[in-house]
C-alpha cells in the first residue's frame, strides 16, 4: 500500500501539519454512480475542516469508492499515528426503515505490527450513518437532524459572503453559516461521514485496517491519519482574539475577514476605544447614549480551533497576516508585519443582571450595554452584539435592540442573563429622558452569578401630568414596540402602517384599538402612515378601520405605475369620522398638500423628526399667518439605529382624567405639547401652557416663564414671539439645567413658544442614523389683544396659493390618472379628476376669501 507522499504535487508538505491521507487506489472497487447524485460529488484530494483527504480519482469511474458488502475488505496502513478519520456512511437507508438506532452495523479491526489487535464497532447513528438521498418525495429530508453523534458530514458550515448575495438567501445571510441543508428546495450536503477516532495504541505500528461489514453495505471515501495529540474537530468553545492593524494596512472594514483552516471565526468586528465615551466629534456625550465611532484599527473575532489550525487575516482576496493558533494560546500575542494578534483571559461567567428603580426598588426596564475591558461587547442572552454588522438596517433586525453609533443596546424588562467575561466590565445602561443614565466598571469576580444596577429618577412629568409619544414609527411589531418603548420610558407609542412599493409592511399588527403593557404603563396603537410623493405623508392616528389606499401616486411609495387615487384631505376626512387623530409627518415635506390641508383645517398637528431651520420657520411660516396649530414629535423610525421616542412628543392631560391612548390624542390636538430629543422643557405665559390662550391686558405685557433640565448638555434657552427671538440665556458651559423669565410686551395677537438646544454652532447630536441634534421646542401660547385671537400674512397666504396651483397643475398635468379601462374607484364618485381637485379648490377659496376680508 503507497502511501500519500508517493503522489507528489497533490498536497503542499505545510498544507498537511501533522495528518498524512491514505491512497486507497489499491482497493476501491465502486462507482460513484452508487451515490444519489454522484456525479456532483468531488473526488481526488480535497481539505475537509482543514485536514487532507484522498478520494477516488475522478478519472477512474468505476473504481472511485469502497464498498464493503456482507464481508471484509483489508486496507494496508503502515504507519504510527495518533487518530484516524475515516469518511464513511452505509449504503442503505435502513435507519429510516425503522433500523434500531445503535445496532452495530461493522467492525473496523486495527492490525498492528507486533500481531496485536484492535476491534471497534461501528453503529447505526453512533459512528455511521446512511449515505444522504435527496428524498425528492419527501416534505423534510429524513437524514436533516439525524448525522451520527459521533461523526460529522464533510460538508463543513462556512460563513456567508458579509456584504452580498443572492436576494433570495437574504435571511440566511443573518445566520452568519452556509449550510446548504437550510435551503429550499433540499440538496445534497455531504456524502460522507467523518468519524474520527484515537488510536488505541499510538506507539505501535499499525499494519492494516480490516472493514468487516455485518450486512449493510459499508462505503469508504477516504482515510486520514493524524501523528498530532488532538482531536481532529476539536472541542474547546470560542474565545475572542484580539487584532490591532497598523495604520499603514488601513482601517478595519467589512472587506477584512480571519479564517480559520482547522476551526471556526466568525465575522470580524471593530472594537470599542478604552474612551469610547468620549465623543471628539462634538456630539452627546452623555453615558449609554452611543459612542461615535469603534477604533477603526481594532478589531475582534471569535474563534473556535484545533491547537494545530492557522489564522489567517485577509483584504478580499489578499493576505496581510497569519498566526498559528497553538503559538498564540501558548504565547499569549504574536506580531505578524503590521498585524498584532492577542488572546485575553478566556474565564467568564453566566450573570443575571437586574437593573432596579432606586426610588422603588423594583427591576425597571431599559436598554444596556455590556463590553469587556479590551472593548468586546458581551449582550445579554437572546441579543446582538452588533445591529446588522457595521451596514445599514432599515426594516432590518427591527426590534429588541438598538445601535447608536458603534454602541448596540439591548432592551430589557429590567432582568437579563448571559455570559460575561471575568474581571473589569463597562456597563451602560438608560431610560429614556427621566432617569440619569450610566456608564460604570463592574467587576466579575469568578463564580459570580448575579449583578445589580440602579437607575435614579432625574424627573417625573407624569407626576405633573405630562406624558410621553412617539407619533411615527415603522417596522416592528407590536410587542416590540411595547419592549423597545417601555425601556426608552415612551408612554404612547404610534406604529404605523404603510408601503413602499410591493412591501406592505405591519399588516398584521392593525386591530383598531390599543394595546396595553400588562404594567398599564405603555400602550401601542398601530394606525397608518398614507403617502403620497408629491402630495405628502400624513399620520392617521386612532383608526378603528383601515383607510385605503395606504399610499398613491406611484413610485416610490406605492407600485411601479400606479395611479393618483386618493388625496391626503380625503384620507384626513376619514380618519376624523373615526375620531382619530391627523398629523403631518416631518412636516412639511413632501410639501404638496400641507397649504391645502392647513387653510381647510384638516389638520390636528404638524411633526417635527428633526430640528432644522428649514422646517421651523415653515412652522413659524404658518403661526405667523394666524394657524394655530400644534407641534408634535415623532421619529419615523425605520431603523434599528433609531430608538423610539429619540425624539418625542409630550402631551399634557389633565389630573382628573386617567391617562389612555384617547386622553392623549386629545392632548395633542389640544397643543399642550412641546416637542424633545432629550430636554425636558417647561413654558408658562401668565399661568397658560401651550395650546391655551392668555388675553394681555394691563400694561400690554405677560409674564414668560421658561426653564429645561436635561441628562444632556445644553448651551441656550430662548423665548420666541411671532418667530423672532426676544429672550435668550446662554450658559458659558455646559449646563444640565437653564431658566429664563421675562416681560414680553404685546401689541398684537402673537404666539409664544420656547425652545432649547444642546452645545455647539451645529447643536450636540445624537448618534442615531440621522445624527438629530440635541433641542427641544414647545407649541405657542397664543396671546390675543382682543376677543379673538387672529393673525394674518399676506406673503404666506400667496405662498399657500401657490402651493395650491402646484399641487392642481401636478393633478391635472402630470399625475398618472388615465385609467386604460373603466374604474370604479373606491370613493364612488363618477368624475374622479373632480373628486382629487376639491380640496385644492376649497383651500383655494378660502385663502382668497381671507384675502378680500383684509383689503
Amino acid at each position: 500500500m503507497a502511501e500519500h507522499d508517493a503522489h507528489p504535487g497533490r498536497y503542499p508538505a505545510d498544507s498537511e501539519r501533522g495528518y498524512r491521507p491514505m491512497d486507497l487506489t489499491g482497493v476501491l472497487n465502486a462507482p460513484r454512480s452508487i451515490l444519489d447524485d454522484g456525479d456532483s460529488y468531488p473526488l481526488g484530494a480535497r481539505t475537509l475542516y482543514g485536514i487532507p483527504f484522498l478520494f477516488g480519482d475522478e478519472r477512474a469511474a468505476d473504481a472511485a469508492l469502497l464498498r464493503v458488502a456482507g464481508g471484509a475488505v483489508t486496507i494496508p496502513v503502515e504507519r504510527a499515528f495518533e487518530w484516524m478519520v475515516i469518511a464513511h456512511a452505509l449504503e442503505s437507508p435502513d435507519l429510516f426503515d425503522g433500523q434500531m438506532v445503535g445496532d452495530v452495523c461493522a467492525h473496523y479491526t486495527l492490525v498492528y505490527e507486533n500481531g496485536g489487535t484492535e476491534r471497534l464497532p461501528v453503529r447505526q447513528r453512533f459512528e455511521i450513518g446512511p449515505t444522504p438521498r435527496l428524498w425528492s418525495d419527501r416534505a423534510i429530508p429524513l437524514d436533516w437532524g439525524q448525522t451520527p453523534f459521533l461523526a460529522v458530514p464533510d460538508a463543513q458550515h462556512r460563513l456567508m459572503p458579509r456584504t452580498h448575495g443572492r436576494f433570495d438567501a437574504a435571511g440566511a445571510r443573518f445566520v452568519d453559516i452556509d449550510d446548504p441543508q437550510a435551503r429550499s428546495p433540499y440538496v445534497l450536503p455531504y456524502r460522507f461521514y467523518l468519524w474520527p477516532f484515537r488510536n488505541p495504541r499510538p506507539g505501535v505500528k499499525v499494519h492494516s485496517l480490516k472493514i468487516s461489514s455485518l450486512g449493510p453495505s459499508v462505503l469508504i471515501g477516504a482515510v486520514t491519519t493524524s501523528d498530532l495529540d488532538e482531536d481532529p474537530f476539536g472541542r474547546t468553545v470560542w474565545r475572542d482574539v484580539l487584532i490591532d492593524l497598523d495604520p499603514s494596512l488601513g482601517p478595519v472594514t467589512e472587506d477584512l475577514a480571519v479564517t480559520v483552516d482547522r476551526g471556526s471565526a466568525t465575522y470580524l468586528y471593530r472594537r470599542l476605544s478604552a474612551d469610547a465615551s468620549e465623543d471628539r466629534a462634538g456630539g452627546a456625550s452623555t453615558p449609554a447614549w452611543g459612542a461615535p465611532v469603534e477604533d477603526e484599527h481594532r478589531a475582534y473575532v471569535r474563534v473556535a480551533a484545533t491547537p494545530s489550525a492557522r489564522l489567517t487575516l485577509t483584504r478580499r482576496t489578499s493576505v496581510i497576516g497569519t498566526c498559528g493558533w497553538d503559538e498564540l494560546l501558548t504565547a499569549g500575542r504574536r506580531s505578524d508585519g503590521g498585524v498584532a494578534w492577542r488572546v485575553p483571559d478566556a474565564d467568564r461567567a453566566w450573570v443575571r443582571t437586574v437593573v432596579r428603580d432606586a426610588a422603588t426598588g423594583e427591576p425597571v426596564p431599559c436598554r444596556i450595554h455590556f463590553r469587556s475591558a479590551d472593548g468586546v461587547p458581551y449582550p445579554p442572552h437572546g441579543h446582538h452584539g452588533h445591529i446588522n454588522s457595521d451596514g445599514n438596517t432599515w426594516n432590518l433586525d427591527i426590534g429588541g435592540d438598538v445601535r447608536l453609533g458603534a454602541t448596540t443596546y439591548s432592551y430589557i424588562d429590567g432582568t437579563c442573563e448571559g455570559w460575561l467575561p471575568l474581571g473589569e466590565v463597562t456597563v451602560e445602561a438608560a431610560r429614556g429622558f427621566e432617569y440619569r443614565p450610566i456608564r460604570t466598571v463592574v467587576t466579575i469576580r469568578p463564580g459570580q452569578a448575579e449583578l445589580e444596577l440602579t437607575l435614579t429618577r432625574m424627573a417625573d412629568l407624569a407626576a405633573t401630568g405630562w406624558y410621553s409619544g412617539d407619533t411615527h414609527v415603522h417596522f416592528v411589531s407590536t410587542l416590540g414596540a411595547e419592549l423597545e418603548a417601555r425601556g426608552e420610558d415612551v408612554r404612547i407609542t404610534n406604529l404605523l402602517l404603510s408601503q413602499w412599493g410591493h412591501l406592505f409592511t405591519n399588516t398584521e399588527e392593525f386591530t383598531g384599538r390599543p394595546h396595553t403593557s400588562a404594567d398599564g404603563h405603555t400602550h401601542v396603537f398601530a394606525g397608518q402612515e398614507n403617502r403620497s410623493g408629491m402630495l405628502g405623508h400624513i399620520n392617521l392616528l386612532g383608526l378603528r378601520r383601515p383607510i385605503m389606499p395606504w399610499c398613491t401616486g406611484g413610485a416610490e411609495e406605492s407600485e411601479l405605475g400606479g395611479g393618483l387615487e386618493s388625496t391626503l384631505s380625503r384620507w384626513a376626512d376619514e380618519c376624523h369620522e373615526q375620531g382619530g387623530t391627523v398629523v403631518l409627518a416631518h412636516f412639511p415635506v413632501p410639501n404638496g398638500e400641507a397649504a391645502a390641508l392647513l387653510a381647510t383645517g384638516r389638520l390636528d398637528a404638524v411633526e417635527m423628526i428633526a430640528y432644522d431651520p428649514y422646517n421651523i420657520q415653515e412652522y413659524y411660516r404658518y403661526l405667523n399667518a394666524g394657524y394655530r396649530i400644534p407641534l408634535v414629535g415623532g421619529t419615523d423610525k425605520m431603523s434599528s439605529e433609531v430608538p423610539i421616542g429619540l425624539i418625542r412628543t409630550y402631551a399634557h392631560v389633565p389630573p382628573e382624567q386617567e391617562l389612555d391612548y384617547w386622553a392623549w390624542c386629545r392632548a395633542v390636538r389640544q397643543g399642550t405639547t412641546f416637542v424633545t430629543s432629550g430636554p425636558l422643557l417647561h413654558l408658562d405665559v401668565d399661568g397658560r401652557r401651550p395650546g391655551q390662550e392668555v388675553r394681555v391686558t394691563g400694561n400690554g405685557t405677560v409674564r414668560v416663564e421658561t426653564r429645561a433640565e436635561s441628562i444632556f448638555d445644553l448651551e441656550r434657552i430662548e423665548i420666541v414671539v411671532n418667530g423672532r427671538v426676544v429672550a435668550e440665556r446662554r450658559s458659558p458651559h455646559p449646563a444640565h439645567a437653564l431658566e429664563l423669565a421675562a416681560d414680553v410686551p404685546v401689541t398684537e395677537d402673537a404666539w409664544i413658544a420656547a425652545r432649547c438646544y444642546g452645545p455647539g454652532a451645529d447643536v450636540a447630536r445624537h448618534h442615531d442614523v440621522w445624527g438629530r441634534p440635541i433641542m427641544a421646542h414647545s407649541s405657542p401660547v397664543y396671546a390675543r389683544t382682543g376677543d379673538g385671537y387672529g393673525r394674518f400674512d399676506e406673503a404666506t397666504i400667496r405662498h399657500m396659493l401657490n402651493l395650491i396651483d402646484g399641487s392642481l397643475a401636478y393633478i391635472d398635468e402630470r399625475s398618472r390618472s388615465v385609467w386604460p379601462g373603466r374604474a370604479c374607484h373606491r370613493h364612488g364618485q363618477e368624475d374622479h379628476m373632480a373628486f382629487l381637485r376639491a380640496p385644492f379648490l376649497q383651500a383655494r377659496e378660502l385663502l382668497r376669501a381671507r384675502m378680500a376680508r383684509r383689503r
